[in-house]
């Protein structure tokens, strides 16, 4: 199955290379004229169809990933992704998680950089990158990262999630003020949701407890839970 996963990569970046090049040889400030479209509007249109392929093969290796598990074969599917896409921001997450378990930090380390050179505005990534800095005790580097993370927003990880862990690298850095500040709003952004979300009775539970463990490190008397 590697074989032929790594062969169907090769073949269809074969594919748009060989499009992409041919497009390229168009003579500089040539229009499009006889009706036939411009280099410029067939490079949109087979932009249009990487992305789609870059889609389909992203649901597929996602379903084979909740099917199977963390299985490296599907590795290739992500790394496929990015090339089609080098702004699928999910597929660089994932991607990076595999191939670290797969016991290959540093190819993941690239990928992620890798990823956030495309997208400079993915909070994800920032935040994904941030657990690499820590692994190598780059604690000011991983805070950069999360800070970052925090202020764009991520859409794979919750904010209360990122708020944690920035909290924890202050922590690490010796900045114990920032680091109550911001367990202060993680509480407020919990609260928050209990208060304005419809909520099962055994998310409120989770919540609560949330609530109280994050007040306990930072207030005396901690939280008694009432909503």
């Amino acid at each position: 199955m590697r074989r032929k996963t790594l062969t169907l990569v090769a073949a269809l970046l074969l594919v748009a290379t060989s499009f992409q090049v041919a497009l390229d040889r168009t003579p500089a400030g040539t229009k499009g004229g006889g009706g036939f479209p411009s280099a410029v509007s067939l490079t949109r249109f087979l932009g249009g169809i990487r992305q789609y392929l870059a889609y389909v093969y992203f649901i597929k290796a996602d379903k084979l990933y909740h099917t199977y598990g963390n299985n490296q074969e599907l590795i290739a599917y992500y790394i496929l992704v990015t090339y089609l896409d080098p702004h699928y921001v999910d597929a660089y997450y994932v991607a990076c998680g595999l191939i670290n378990e797969a016991g290959k930090y540093r190819e993941a380390l690239e990928l992620n950089l890798r990823g956030i050179a495309s997208n400079p505005d993915a909070a994800d990534l920032y935040a994904s990158i941030a657990e690499f800095y820590v692994v190598e005790k780059r604690y000011q580097e991983a805070k950069d990262a999360y800070e970052k993370a925090v202020e764009l927003g991520a859409k794979l990880l919750s904010k209360y999630t990122l708020l944690k862990f920035l909290a924890a690298t202050y922590g690490v850095l010796g900045e114990e003020e920032k680091a109550r500040q911001l367990f202060l709003e993680a509480v407020n952004y919990n609260r928050i949701r209990l208060s304005t979300q419809e909520l099962e009775a055994e998310d409120v539970s989770v919540l609560v407890k949330m609530i109280n463990g994050d007040c306990d490190f930072v207030l005396p008397d901690g939280y008694a839970g009432e909503r």
